[in-house]
């Protein structure tokens, strides 16, 4: 099914891309438009069998979801949303430049190793080593929100008032608990750190005989979790802004109606998301999930303050 569809797109552009290599005409090395059009024709079929052909649903959500999210990220623009001051300049940038390494630099890299199969584990890691600047980088954010909720923790009730102070312990030290199990679990509890061997009786149910639970949940579910765990990080935000005006005062909505109003924290929101999609983006959207857990506590934990004692928010 893949090889046709991607044979028939391939027919379908041929003509186009004919006239486009004839423009270009032969150059001073001897680059033939028929040169140029194999080329872009090699380039075209391996977007299609790698980005498509590998779960063409993945791919139409993949695509549905980058949609949704401009119109979102125009709508949060054009409204008051998209002009609400943020608690802290400096962690605006920080923010931007999150975005801007996201989309600049390791989405490209991200898109390349799939169509080179050559994802590299000094960048994404690897079944066989748990490592590289991704899942390092995954590691080191998840252990900056255990330390931006401790610091929530100590002061919950400057978050949304003294009384949504209790339900956000509740929910900081369940945040807390989940990031260090999500640490744990990417770096298989330390087993290829450590080099301890993983018991015989998780080896055999494990898919990739690692010391971890994840590996034991079927790929296929895993694929439906992070497709609907995205898609709440774009929709629940807009939808606490524009539907929960009747249910405002519960501090779960102002939490989402301000990551939808400051600068970054939706937009990361929103990468993750997006991400989370497409099985080629696993790794990288787990990054990029881990960052904007860590930054939206890391914009909480910035607009509370203690004077003199007293918690205010």
């Amino acid at each position: 099914m893949a090889e046709e569809l991607a044979l028939e797109f391939v027919n379908f552009t041929d003509q186009s891309l004919t006239q486009i290599c004839h423009r270009i005409g032969p150059n001073a090395d001897g680059f033939s438009p028929d040169m140029c059009l194999d080329a872009l024709v090699s380039k075209v079929c391996r977007l299609v069998f790698a980005i498509h052909a590998s779960n063409p649903l993945m791919t139409f959500l993949l695509l549905l979801s980058i949609v949704v999210s401009a119109g979102l990220m125009f709508l949060r623009w054009r409204t008051r949303a998209g002009r609400v001051a943020y608690p802290n300049d400096v962690l605006a940038w920080i923010g931007f430049v999150g975005l801007l390494l996201t989309w600049g630099l390791f989405v490209p890299v991200n898109i390349w190793a799939t169509l080179a199969h050559e994802a590299d584990a000094w960048i994404f890691g690897s079944e066989k080593f748990d490592g590289g600047i991704v899942e390092t980088s995954t590691v080191v954010f998840y252990a900056l929100a255990i330390l931006s909720a401790i610091v929530l923790f100590r002061r919950a009730g400057a978050i949304y008032g003294v009384k949504a102070g209790p339900m956000w312990r509740v929910i900081l030290m369940l945040g807390i608990f989940g990031f260090i199990a999500m640490i744990g679990e990417e770096i298989s509890w330390g087993q290829h750190w450590l080099g301890f061997a993983t018991p015989a009786s998780l080896s055999e149910a494990n898919l990739q005989h690692e010391a971890n639970l994840h590996n034991l949940i079927s790929p296929r579910l895993y694929d439906v979790i992070y497709q609907g765990l995205g898609w709440s990080l774009i929709l629940c935000p807009p939808i606490a802004v524009y539907f929960g005006e009747t249910v405002r005062d519960l501090t779960i909505v102002r939490f989402l109606r301000d990551c939808f109003s400051w600068p970054a924290t939706y937009a990361l929101m929103v990468s993750a998301g997006i991400l989370l999609q497409h099985e080629a983006f696993e790794e990288l959207s787990e990054m990029v999930l881990a960052f904007a857990v860590f930054y939206a506590l890391l914009s909480l934990a910035l607009r509370t303050k203690k004077v003199s004692g007293l918690v205010l928010a």
